[in-house]
């Protein structure tokens, strides 16, 4: 089992946190509050180490926290992680003992959320359904199984280290939420009243205009990241760059009634197997959207 002691992770200045993810489960919101707690990265909120630039080295990744305080407690916010077992392995040997932070949202909720996100992006081109079935995005399907995911870092980490958090609970009670994870993280406590609405609607509602450009721009920003330029991807964004590539593609279309319907029953055993496995009552996770529901009424 391995050790729950932080203290090697603090001593390089590295994180001894991580909060995971998956993508569109209040990371962003998270990312918020430990702002105020924590030492997070210097101009970024995700480094995207352990899973797209590990080849660039323990000094690429210790550059965005060389201006942490020897007394600072250090931590990164990268949905990515959750579902990739290769960064999970790097994680465990890097940072041993490191506490890991999972948020788990509504599987359908979420994988629709994180749909619009590639498709703006130009990522992926296919249809909402096309996509959860083929199963080619990790980050869509494969992440959506959390039970196995959960239960992997659990196995790495140890079940002590390994903080279950979900998002109905961020909706319904910010304050809540984030005493629980500053708890479990050994931080201060802090009032949310001046951010409990800051970002929580975090949803991309437009598509883009134009597919290429828009990949191109994902394309040139990563790019960016793995150089570090995080001052010119915010310098870009300010110029309004990221908005013009991103966006002019009108609002996405609600989801589909009967699309939501076949997921929710696709879903039905994972959300059983992490019911299971967390103790908790998923049984809205499992139902129709009041919308859907309201639609079916009608017919």
């Amino acid at each position: 089992m391995p050790d729950s002691d932080n203290r090697s992770c603090v001593r390089g200045r590295l994180p001894a946190f991580l909060a995971v993810g998956p993508p569109r489960t209040g990371t962003t919101w998270l990312h918020g509050l430990l702002y105020h707690r924590a030492c997070l990265p210097a101009g970024t909120k995700e480094t995207h180490y352990f899973d797209m630039f590990y080849a660039k080295g323990a000094g690429w990744y210790q550059g965005y926290f060389r201006s942490c305080s020897s007394t600072a407690v250090v931590g990164e916010v990268t949905p990515t992680y959750f579902a990739l077992a290769e960064a999970r392995e790097r994680i465990a040997r890097d940072l041993p003992g490191c506490k890991i932070v999972c948020t788990l949202r509504d599987p359908v909720s979420r994988a629709w959320s994180w749909y619009r996100v590639l498709h703006r992006e130009g990522r992926i081109r296919r249809g909402f359904l096309d996509e959860m079935l083929r199963g080619n995005e990790p980050q869509l399907r494969q992440a959506n199984r959390y039970a196995l995911h959960l239960r992997a870092w659990r196995e790495r980490f140890g079940e002590e280290n390994v903080g279950v958090f979900l998002y109905d609970d961020l909706r319904a009670n910010p304050q809540s939420f984030a005493d629980s994870v500053l708890r479990f993280l050994g931080l201060p406590s802090i009032e949310v009243d001046t951010i409990a609405a800051y970002l929580m609607r975090n949803e991309a509602d437009d598509d883009c205009r134009i597919p290429a450009l828009a990949y191109g721009a994902w394309r040139l920003r990563m790019s960016l990241k793995s150089l570090r330029a995080e001052r010119t991807v915010e310098r870009l964004g300010r110029l309004g760059v990221w908005r013009l590539c991103f966006g002019g593609g009108g609002p996405f279309a609600p989801l589909p009634g009967d699309v939501e319907h076949r997921l929710r029953e696709f879903f039905v055993p994972e959300v059983e197997a992490l019911k299971e496995l967390i103790g908790r009552d998923l049984s809205s996770w499992k139902v129709r959207s009041a919308r859907e529901q309201k639609r079916a009424a009608s017919l």
